[in-house]
C-alpha cells in the first residue's frame, strides 16, 4: 500500500478516467507492465481501495486489481455514458468494432485475436458518449497460463501479447454479440428489438442515461444494425468479422420513441386500466422494447396493441373493442385481452382498475 496522504504510484487511465492504484514496490513494477497501454502522468481523480487484498496471492490480486479499476471507472462514467461489457477493437481509422457478450461467451479469446490485425481498445468493457466516440479500457486480459489451473487467470498486457495499437480517437462503427455454441452459421443480422434486449443485459448502469432504452436504440442505427456471431470456435470466422467493418449497414427500420412523462398520468378512471410508469420505451412496426425500473421487456402482438391503446385509461371492453377492429372478430378475445392484461400486471407493465 502506498504512504497515507501520499499520492498513489501507480496511476491508469480507464474509460478516460485517472484511477490511482495504491501500491508499492515489486507489486507497482508488475502492475506497471500489466498496465503499460493505459499508464498516466495525470493526477488520479479516484483510488480505489485494495485493504482487504492478499498482496502475496499475486495472481488473485492483480485480477482482483482489475476489477477494481473497472468498477472505479464505470462509477465515474455512469449517468453519461453508455457502457457495454463488451470488448473492442479498432482499424486505423478508427472504426471501431464493439463485441458484446456474458462472461463465458469467449470475448477475451476473440478480442486477442482480432487485436491481432486491429488495434486493441478492451476486452471488457467499452465506454460510448453521445458522438460514439469510444473511450479505451486497455486492460490486462486474463489468459488461462496453465491448463491444470484453469480457474486461475493471469493478467498479462496487450504489449505481452503482442497486441496492435489503437489510434488516438476512436468510434463506434459495428456491433456483433457473440453466441456461442448455438450453431455455427457465422454472422447473421438480429432484429433491433432483440438487440435491444440483449444489449441491455450487458449493460452497467443503464437506467441513468436519459431515455436509456432509446440511447441503445440510436446508436444501433448509427452502426447500421447488429449482427449475431453464432459460432464454436472463434478461428474460423476471425475474417468475416473483420470484414463487417466494411460491410454495408442496413437501413434503420422505422421506430417511435415513447418516453415517460409523469405529467401525463391523470387520475385513476374507475373501472379502466392504465399503464404503469414506465423508465422507456421505443416502438417498432410490430414489437415494442419496455424499460421498467432496470428490467426490459419485449412485447408483441397483443401486448403492444393493448399498452399503446392505454396511451390514455380504458376499460377492459374497450380493449377488446380496438382488438377485433384490428384483427377481426374472435370467440376468445375477452378471455386473450383479460390472461394478457392480469400478465403484463404482474411484471408492473399495467395498473389494474382502481
Amino acid at each position: 500500500m502506498s504512504n497515507e496522504g501520499q499520492p498513489p504510484e501507480v496511476v491508469v487511465e480507464s474509460l478516460g478516467v485517472a484511477v490511482g492504484i495504491p501500491v508499492t514496490g515489486s507489486a507497482a513494477d508488475r502492475l506497471r507492465r500489466q498496465w503499460s497501454r493505459a499508464l498516466t502522468d495525470r493526477e488520479a481523480s479516484t483510488v480505489v481501495d485494495l485493504e482487504l487484498l492478499d498482496p502475496a496471492a499475486e495472481v488473485a490480486h492483480d485480477y482482483a486489481v482489475t476489477s477494481r479499476v473497472t468498477m472505479a471507472a464505470l462509477d465515474a462514467t455512469a449517468g453519461r455514458r453508455l457502457n457495454l461489457h463488451a470488448g473492442a477493437v479498432a482499424d486505423e481509422d478508427g472504426r471501431t468494432l464493439a463485441v458484446i457478450g456474458p462472461s463465458g461467451s469467449g470475448k477475451t479469446t476473440a478480442i486477442s485475436l482480432l487485436a491481432g490485425r486491429l488495434g486493441y481498445l478492451s476486452d471488457e468493457t467499452v465506454s460510448i458518449d453521445e458522438t460514439l466516440e469510444v473511450h479505451p479500457h486497455p486492460k490486462p486480459l486474463s489468459v488461462i497460463t496453465d491448463p491444470d489451473a484453469p480457474y486461475l487467470k493471469s493478467s498479462l498486457s496487450p504489449d505481452d501479447l503482442g497486441l496492435r495499437r489503437p489510434p488516438d480517437r476512436a468510434h463506434l462503427h459495428r456491433i456483433v454479440l457473440l453466441h456461442r455454441g448455438t450453431g455455427d452459421e457465422g454472422l447473421v443480422p438480429v432484429p433491433d428489438p432483440r438487440a435491444i434486449v440483449e444489449i441491455v443485459e450487458q449493460t452497467s448502469s443503464l437506467v441513468r442515461l436519459e431515455h436509456p432504452i432509446h440511447r441503445v436504440a440510436s446508436t444501433i442505427d448509427a452502426c447500421g444494425g447488429v449482427w449475431a456471431l453464432e459460432y464454436h470456435e472463434f478461428t474460423g470466422w476471425l475474417e468475416d468479422v473483420v470484414g463487417l467493418l466494411d460491410r454495408e449497414p442496413r437501413t434503420a427500420p422505422w421506430h417511435a420513441h415513447h418516453p415517460f412523462d409523469p405529467g401525463t398520468a391523470g387520475d385513476p378512471v374507475p373501472g379502466a386500466w392504465s399503464r404503469a410508469p414506465w423508465t422507456d420505451a421505443e416502438e417498432y412496426d410490430d414489437e415494442l422494447v419496455l424499460m421498467i425500473g432496470d428490467g426490459v421487456h419485449a412485447l408483441a402482438g397483443l401486448g403492444v396493441l393493448i399498452w399503446l391503446a392505454l396511451e390514455q385509461p380504458r376499460t377492459a371492453d374497450e380493449l377488446v373493442a380496438r382488438a377485433q377492429t384490428l384483427w377481426g372478430d374472435h370467440p376468445d378475445a375477452a378471455d386473450k385481452v383479460a390472461d394478457a392484461l392480469e400478465l403484463m400486471a404482474d411484471q408492473r407493465m399495467v395498473q389494474r382498475p382502481a
